[in-house]
């Protein structure tokens, strides 16, 4: 019961980071759900489906802010991108012979996003990014979000280079990201054999947290200005990043 209700409490406070600084919240929730659920994969499985509904709030709440252009060149980019991780996946049950995915560990892209992270931000060569970046982008974020589970840090850098407002940077980062959850739920139920019936109603409160999380943060998003609010998601994104590195790195000690 303690950890039903952390996770309903968890999922109601990240899903409000998210609404009001764009990013973070899913990455959290993540964590937490990870010391409380012992299956790697059941973690990310979950998880997706909880964020497809936070994603998809923070879509709809901020649904005139979106910019289509990005978020089109963005879904031409993930499909396939799904589609070559389940074919990875697919590839791993083969030949490991096993009967599931849910028999492999693969999670070990987490220190790789983070070290990209801090390369885009502080050591790259400051150059404009160009709309066709949004398209190899979600390539490569539809392979992220199934062995990783959150493909928002990923992307992020993307959305705080370019001249957006902040209603529009969580609009269309949202729905990015909406589409690659919903994407991988195929995936997870037939390669997997993950039966999100089994635990709907735990789900059930988890999405009705992060529902009322998302119409909370939006209200606080309001009064935030523009300048703080990029300054919050550059730290947010470092932090994170920092904390992909450090937490492989602790495991390899």
């Amino acid at each position: 019961m303690v950890e039903i209700l952390t996770l309903i409490v968890s999922a109601f406070l990240t899903s409000t980071l998210s609404a009001v600084i764009g990013m973070g919240g899913g990455v959290t929730l993540l964590a937490i759900m990870a010391l409380v659920i012992p299956d790697g994969y059941l973690v990310v499985a979950y998880h997706g489906i909880i964020q497809l509904v936070s994603n998809f709030t923070r879509t709809t709440v901020y649904r005139e802010q979106i910019d289509w252009p990005v978020l089109v060149r963005f879904a031409k980019g993930i499909i396939p991108g799904l589609f070559f991780a389940a074919g990875i996946v697919y590839g791993l049950i083969q030949l490991f012979n096993v009967s599931s995915a849910s028999e492999l560990k693969i999670d070990f892209l987490k220190p790789l996003i983070g070290i990209y992270i801090i390369w885009f931000l502080y050591l790259r060569k400051k150059k404009p990014i160009s709309d066709k970046s949004f398209l190899w982008m979600g390539w490569l974020s539809g392979l992220v979000t199934v062995f990783v589970g959150a493909a928002g840090p990923l992307i992020a850098p993307f959305f705080i280079s370019r001249e957006m407002k902040k209603e529009s940077v969580i609009a269309t980062k949202a729905a990015c990201q909406a589409i690659g959850h919903l994407g991988k739920l195929p995936i997870f139920i037939f390669l997997f054999n993950v039966d999100y019936i089994e635990d709907w109603l735990i789900i059930l409160l988890l999405v009705l947290a992060v529902y009322f999380g998302t119409k909370f943060g939006k209200r606080m998003l309001g009064r935030l200005p523009e300048k703080t609010f990029k300054m919050l998601f550059r730290g947010a994104l470092t932090l994170i990043a920092l904390r992909l590195v450090a937490v492989e790195f602790m495991n390899l000690l």
